[in-house]
């Protein structure tokens, strides 16, 4: 029999067992099962192998859904700052030109100047696409975006951005046509609406909130008829498939292809283009038929040095974006804005207080140091010389995937999360904690925007 996602999934219910032991006892990543029950990804050969051998071992699954939580008491205490740490956390010659760098497109984005060219960003977030674009010289003259404190952060950064509206399905024909009669000329939108907004094959409702968000864009392109439209997502996306079998990347192209562009996608990586971290994305450039312009990217900027004669710069890593910053343990603070540390209990300091970069505590000799659930990527130091790990919304916490600093024995600040993804210090933000790392974590790093947009910009 077949093994597909809904069946395995029933299999694991009947089981009692979760997602996450399942995972656990397959030595498989989490998110794989997630997309493969969720019926958006296929699992190789060897992992549908791993998961069916793992069902099988009925003792192993039985120990597994009777394990007991294992609860500590969360107790906390101050962490010593050793010098020996501190010294290590030297400032980077490279460190000088990033954070120049990203001061130089704050300064671009706020200049008085005009910008002949212009956008409007659809699923705006927190503004990191709108940034690097605005930093290239677009005006982005609307903006649309469903979050309330989100929308708070984007309008202090963009107050002259018109605010079309929050939830985009409810965006009625009538008001696009007053935003286009507002706004004007767009040369470019921008934006990528939530993964599970593009099931688009089948018979289905437009005004379906949860699976068809790609077609409100898509109404937007009808409206404005910009000369180019880029969508950004996560790589995973170039995997999933609808509801019909068929891969949802063909289903973008065919649409734009209905509705008069030429379309291309590209897998990316931001660490090519400057930005401190992998960051694996697919971007879809589509280019208006009338417009002689075939979709592309931007050359790289940034590599890994292999090549003595290639004229890329080294890639940057995660001391380049934060070596500057003050050395601090969990629960410090320090003099500048978000640089303030989760206070973590100290078990958890203890089992990670001797890790390596680039290690685990999972990976600790001493089984009594290691974590009792999660598996080596959670609980893991980042290397301070490598581009940093995909900065997430949860990188606050210590127990998430490669949230633990390379240094020093806590999760991720809110500045050095910011600075990873390339916002500059001037960059503002507003509203809770909470808010502030999922609009961070969920940004399109504005370095890379800037990369697309400077682009675009030969071409218009």
């Amino acid at each position: 029999m077949k093994i597909t996602g809904t069946t395995l999934r029933q299999h694991r219910q009947t089981l009692g067992l979760s997602q996450a032991k399942l995972a656990e006892i397959a030595d498989i990543p989490q998110h794989m099962l997630s997309a493969f029950e969720l019926e958006k990804a296929d699992l190789p050969m060897h992992v549908l192998n791993a998961v069916s051998n793992a069902l099988a071992n009925s003792e192993k699954v039985t120990a597994v859904v009777k394990r007991a939580k294992r609860y500590r008491d969360h107790k906390y205490a101050e962490v010593q700052k050793l010098p020996e740490r501190v010294a290590k956390a030297t400032r980077t010659n490279e460190n000088a030109v990033y954070t120049q760098a990203l001061k130089n497109i704050y300064s671009a984005h706020s200049s008085a100047q005009e910008k002949p060219l212009s956008a409007l960003s659809l699923f705006s977030g927190c503004g990191g696409f709108s940034l690097g674009f605005s930093a290239a010289g677009f005006l982005v003259k609307g903006f649309l975006e469903l979050e309330d404190d989100l929308r708070k952060i984007y309008k202090l950064n963009f107050p002259n951005s018109v605010e079309i509206g929050s939830d985009i399905t409810g965006i009625t024909q009538e008001s696009l046509a007053s935003a286009a009669k507002t706004l004007g000329g767009i040369d470019v939108i921008i934006g990528g609406p939530p993964c599970q907004g593009f099931s688009l094959s089948g018979k289905r409702d437009v005004s379906d909130p949860r699976n068809e968000l790609f077609k409100h864009y898509l109404r937007f392109v009808d409206v404005f008829r910009p000369k180019f439209a880029v969508l950004e997502n996560v790589r995973l996306l170039t995997s999933m498939k609808n509801r019909e079998g068929g891969f949802v990347k063909d289903d973008i192209c065919n649409e734009f292809t209905k509705h008069g562009y030429r379309i291309e996608y590209f897998e990316v990586n931001a660490k090519d283009y400057g930005v401190p971290q992998h960051r694996e994305r697919v971007l879809f450039v589509a280019v208006r038929d009338d417009v002689c312009v075939i979709p592309s990217l931007p050359n790289f900027t940034h590599g890994d040095g292999g090549d003595m004669f290639s004229s890329l710069s080294p890639l940057r890593t995660f001391a380049d974006a934060c070596s500057d910053l003050p050395y601090i343990e969990s629960g410090e603070k320090s003099n500048l804005p978000l640089h303030e540390a989760v206070k973590h209990p100290m078990h958890v300091i203890d089992w990670l207080w001797d890790v390596p970069q680039g290690f685990s505590a999972h990976d600790n000799k001493d089984p009594s140091k290691r974590p009792p659930s999660g598996y080596n990527t959670t609980y893991k130091r980042q290397v301070w010389n490598e581009p940093a790990s995909t900065v997430q919304t949860t990188f606050g916490m210590i127990s998430g995937c490669r949230n633990v600093h390379p240094i020093a024995t806590r999760s991720l600040t809110i500045r050095e999360a910011a600075r990873l993804q390339s916002f500059p210090d001037e960059y503002l933000f507003s509203g809770s904690l909470g808010s502030v790392r999922t609009g961070i974590g969920n940004a399109v790093p504005p370095l890379l925007a800037y990369n697309i947009a400077l682009h675009l910009k030969k071409f218009l």
